[in-house]
């Protein structure tokens, strides 16, 4: 049943919305709670949330948004985000179900929405290690691309030979590594706010040891807690976990948030945390380290509002 024409956005009723939407190949809810799709639990409803189930839908529906001037977000795995409380008043794109993958022994393709996990014990199966150093890191291809994921000696830029992606007008383009911009926990995707559709790695350089990692990974992350990862960037040369546990901050909370007291630069949602208590943390923590050392972090988490 379609709903009554209340305004959306920007004149756009619901009714209307939903229908374009469902003439696409996906699936269309109103209203839907973003803290069921996080890694942090937390932040209030999507005004509209699309699941594309085809990169043609995923196009179809950038090109809807942007022919209503309506603003709208790409969702991946849910991590590396905090939503606000209020939620989000235009269209949230989930590529959760944009899949797909291409193996050789030199390269791998797959979709933006392949979970990164799934895709490191594939290759890892094949016997090639090169792609081990992102073991247990959360989230989809897409946003791990977006942001450049990785680990201090090797991120995901290093292996990227060419990245589909769709820009905010839903126009297509495949970008060479060197188009990318890569570079600490950001590249030109990000920067411009360009759309990951799939990405073509080679699988080659350095191996890694996946268990040792993700034995490392549980031993100095609060892996089993409700967060969005690092909080967060590294200042150069220096490490922003260190420099918050060094400012006596590990343990503080707001409300049912808490920095981790197994590594600072890691928000805990204990249960039940608002968007707001971990918003508070985090300018709690930027004030003191700054006071502290006279350095501002930047975060590495995305914040959505609006």
């Amino acid at each position: 049943m379609l709903p009554e024409a209340a305004t959306l956005l920007h004149g756009v009723s619901e009714r209307t919305l939903v229908e374009e939407l469902t003439a696409l190949s996906g699936k269309v809810r109103l209203h839907e709670p973003l803290a069921s799709h996080t890694t942090f639990g937390v932040g209030g409803q999507a005004a509209c949330l699309f699941t594309p189930e085809s990169t043609l839908a995923l196009t179809r529906a950038i090109e809807l948004a942007h022919s209503h001037d309506m603003p709208y977000i790409i969702l991946g795995g849910g991590s590396n985000l905090l939503v606000a409380d209020e939620g989000y008043t235009g269209l949230v794109i989930s590529t959760r179900r944009l899949r797909g993958i291409s193996l050789s022994a030199a390269a791998l393709r797959a979709f933006a929405g392949e979970p990164l996990p799934a895709l490191v014990n594939l290759v890892d199966l094949t016997g090639n290690r090169s792609l081990n150093f992102l073991a247990g890191i959360p989230g989809s291809l897409g946003g791990a691309v977006a942001m450049n994921a990785g680990i201090p000696a090797r991120s995901i830029g290093d292996l990227v030979e060419e990245v589909g992606v769709l820009s905010p007008d839903g126009t297509f383009r495949a970008l060479s590594r060197e188009e990318c911009r890569f570079g600490y926990r950001t590249s030109a995707i990000l920067e411009r706010g360009l759309v990951v559709v799939w990405a073509r790695l080679r699988l080659a350089g350095e191996s890694f040891d996946k268990e040792e990692l993700l034995a490392r990974r549980k031993a100095t992350q609060p892996l089993h807690a409700r967060s969005a990862g690092c909080v967060f960037r590294n200042p150069p040369s220096l490490s922003a976990g260190q420099l918050i546990d060094a400012a006596g901050l590990k343990g503080v909370s707001v409300g049912m948030a808490k920095v981790s007291e197994q590594h600072a630069n890691f928000i805990l949602n204990l249960g039940g945390a608002s968007s707001a208590e971990i918003r508070k943390l985090i300018d709690i923590v930027r004030q003191k380290v700054y006071k502290s050392f006279r350095i501002w972090l930047e975060l590495e988490i995305r914040v959505i509002e609006g």
